[in-house]
């Protein structure tokens, strides 16, 4: 006969048992990181955004769930520093250009010309940000943030309605551009043109508000920009800058090893995605639209760019910097690192 302290301690372990699924799930769910897409579904940087999310679910025990919004659903791209911050968003990724005079540190890497190879100059720039520590010095306090990684974009290209062959096609044009160094060099070219993130140019390229866009083939994929654009000028301009940044409080929730584990997790994220963006948006385009410059127009190009790396120089002096000496070794390292 089965005593009666037998049945209690089997109801206990039957209890026990059945209660660990709702213990398992409420460990899970201990944390749920709001993240919103980039970009729609089917564009590499979805894909990357749910491969980065799936690793910091793993890296954290699945104890942190990342929950998904829409693109520009809870905040547009332009605000989207501002909403991570106050916790509107728990990771969010900050373009640095559109928050004009905020990053004067990663204007240098914005300088036309002077990046040939994202990969290449992010790389250098990690290794700057080293030798001089104030490069790294992005975000406040009031920022409320803590920076994961920090990169440097995909050199930009005109993407035209109509085609732009020469440099006297662009004169009385209209374009968007995807930092204000892209504008400046646009102006001085003699057409008028203006600061503009991917979904707002989609938007402006649609109404015929604009002849073109000055951006990464990144946006061209990933803001679906093919579908309002058929020509494409190579100029490797103005590679703009952009952080993924994590609310501070959220951060502050991560164990030391997780956080060191994220740290290391960015870097591979990024990579992941500049290898595809760029081939996926040129994969359908007709080879007789893709347009490159004349030499003439090349050595024209270059001429109008130079001013721009002299008053980077003047900013940098002006907060303190050696404006000068940075800028001489960024351009050190970008060539050494070509060579090898």
């Amino acid at each position: 006969m089965i005593s009666g302290k037998t049945i209690a301690g089997v109801v206990a372990l039957l209890a026990m048992i059945g209660a660990q699924p709702a213990a398992e799930q409420a460990f899970a769910a201990e944390m749920e990181l709001k993240m919103q897409f980039a970009s729609p579904d089917g564009t590499p940087w979805n894909d990357m955004d749910r491969r980065f999310a799936k690793q910091l679910e793993e890296i954290t025990g699945n104890r942190a769930e990342v929950v998904f919004f829409p693109p520009n659903s809870v905040t547009p791209f332009k605000d989207w520093l501002q909403s991570t911050g106050a916790g509107l968003l728990d990771i969010g990724f900050v373009w640095h250009p559109v928050l004009s005079g905020k990053f004067p540190q990663l204007e240098l890497f914005s300088l036309p010309g002077l990046s040939k190879n994202q990969t290449l100059a992010t790389i250098v720039y990690w290794r700057i940000r080293e030798q001089y520590p104030e490069m790294a010095d992005l975000f406040t306090e009031e920022d409320n943030v803590v920076e994961i990684a920090t990169f440097v974009a995909m050199g930009s290209h005109l993407h035209t309605s109509e085609p732009v062959r020469t440099l006297e096609d662009l004169k009385g044009k209209v374009f968007a551009a995807q930092d204000s160094a892209g504008v400046q060099v646009l102006e001085e070219l003699g057409a008028s043109a203006s600061v503009m993130v991917g979904p707002d140019a989609y938007l402006a390229l649609q109404r015929g508000a604009v002849d073109g866009v000055l951006c990464a083939w990144g946006w061209v994929n990933n803001f679906k920009l093919n579908e309002v654009t058929t020509y494409h000028t190579l100029l490797n301009l103005n590679p703009g800058t952009y952080s993924t940044v994590m609310n501070k409080d959220a951060y502050d929730k991560l164990t030391p090893q997780e956080q060191n584990h994220l740290a290391d997790l960015e870097p591979v994220y990024f990579f992941y995605n500049t290898t595809n963006g760029a081939a996926a948006a040129m994969a359908d385009i007709p080879p007789e639209n893709v347009f490159t410059l004349s030499s003439e127009d090349q050595a024209l190009l270059a001429d109008k760019m130079q001013p721009l790396w002299g008053e980077w120089v003047e900013k940098a002096n002006a907060m303190g910097l050696p404006g000068q000496e940075i800028l001489d070794e960024t351009v050190r390292l970008m060539r050494l690192y070509d060579q090898n």
